[in-house]
């Protein structure tokens, strides 16, 4: 049942970073045309810490952030553990993924957060 859990959030976050990445796209690569301001100008980095101050960009970050990590390392995991492990090698496989996800969740939030209280330039 908990590999049905696990398995069921994976292919549900797909419409989720489907939305959220069509989000960020809209905004990083179409500024043109929803903002009226040049690629250029949306990559800028004060233009980037202007808009890492918005709320909801910093909840939809974390939202990509969290979804893209599920997502990836669930079937990493997946991949890794079809190979003839012994049980033990399957906890360390999953210990693994499971502390890899984490410290790169840590330091993506870390970089969201601190372009969200960043004072600016």
């Amino acid at each position: 049942m908990r590999e049905t859990r696990l398995w069921s959030l994976h292919i549900l976050v797909i419409p989720v970073i489907a939305i959220l990445l069509g989000m960020h796209f809209a905004v990083q690569h179409y500024a043109p045309v929803f903002y009226g301001m040049s690629v250029e100008k949306a990559r800028d980095f004060a233009t980037m810490i202007e808009r890492g101050k918005s709320t909801a960009q910093f909840v939809v970050y974390i939202l990509l952030l969290a979804a893209g990590l599920y997502h990836g390392l669930y079937g990493t995991r997946g991949i890794i553990r079809e190979l003839p492990l012994s049980p033990a090698m399957v906890k360390v496989v999953d210990w693994g993924i499971l502390t890899v996800g984490v410290l790169i969740f840590a330091l993506g939030t870390y970089v969201t957060w601190w372009t969200f209280v960043h004072p600016g330039v």
